[in-house]
């Protein structure tokens, strides 16, 4: 077999910590090293490569166009060395992930998929955990990985979009059959379900189906998206809901979508692991298996 051409070990681990601080004095902290030593081994690994990696800005570094791609093969690399590592040190163990995220993505699209990672990956133990979206920001500390509908941005952290995600109108079938709601405007007729961290939903799908209407709209407020959904489902009234915590209780005919369009955009899910933590590479490869999942249910 022919010999890998591999760059040098410690310059990689500078380059990937300088790049994911985007800061030398940052990567120079982390790696316990001087601030001259990470600029050193920047030096090493651009002669090697024949080219910059970095352009020198006053507050930081950025990235060379040319070297992001790199940057993100490193990283990835260097990941799945440290959850080797980790199998390594403990074998035949089961290794344990903390994950966190709302309650209602863990009921309504989380725990009815993850029976599909425990096969995938049989010797992990996910401890699942919830927190309301006003208290999520907080969990990282604790938690390998963080799951919510927005996008986070926190410093040695990497956040990934797992789900496109849009919100429908939906109702009970039996509510459906008992009332008469055959347009947008027919809505308004009816008890609007609303979630307390949503509350410009409402109108904002009504202004889609190019309806004007007050900013806020009388209508059940409930703490969490699948009180919403369970009232839905009670015949309470009509619930604008993301369709990734739609799907099972559509497949299994218990809420059924008032109109296929106006769909009103929602923010995504995302998920987000801590770069330099030890289960950093596990964690990328249950967030590869959430972006897969998001991917067959789209």
């Amino acid at each position: 077999m022919a010999t890998r051409a591999l760059p040098p070990l410690k310059a990689l681990r500078a380059f990937e910590a300088a790049a994911r601080h985007a800061n030398f004095t940052a990567a120079a902290e982390e790696l316990s090293i001087t601030h001259s030593a990470v600029s050193q081994q920047i030096r090493i690994l651009e002669d090697y490569l024949g080219q910059p990696l970095f352009t020198r800005e006053a507050r930081g570094v950025v990235l060379l166009p040319h070297a992001r791609e790199y940057f993100a093969e490193v990283q990835s690399s260097l990941d799945r060395i440290a959850a080797a590592t980790v199998a390594v040190k403990s074998p035949g163990g089961r290794r344990t992930l903390r994950v966190c995220t709302s309650p209602s993505l863990a009921m309504k699209w989380l725990i009815p998929r993850l029976g599909g990672f425990q096969l995938l990956a049989p010797d992990v133990e996910v401890q699942l955990s919830t927190m309301g979206r006003q208290f999520i920001d907080r969990a990282d500390a604790t938690n390998d990985v963080v799951i919510q509908r927005m996008p986070m941005q926190r410093p040695e952290h990497t956040c990934v979009r797992v789900l496109d995600d849009y919100l429908l109108p939906v109702a009970s079938p039996r509510f459906i059959q008992n009332n008469r709601v055959h347009a947008a405007a027919d809505c308004l007729g009816h008890p609007l379900l609303q979630v307390s961290g949503g509350m410009d939903a409402w109108p904002r799908w009504f202004g889609l189906a190019g309806l004007e209407v007050p900013p806020q709209l009388p209508g059940p407020v409930f703490d969490h998206q699948f009180l919403c959904m369970q009232a839905a489902m009670n015949d309470l009234g009509i619930a604008l809901v993301p369709w990734c915590l739609l799907q099972e209780d559509v497949h299994a005919d218990r809420l059924r979508p008032l109109f296929a369009r106006p769909r009103l955009q929602g923010p995504g899910v995302y998920a987000q692991y801590r770069t330099d933590n030890p289960q950093a590479g596990l964690a990328r490869q249950f967030i590869d298996w959430l972006g897969l999942q998001g991917h067959a249910g789209s």
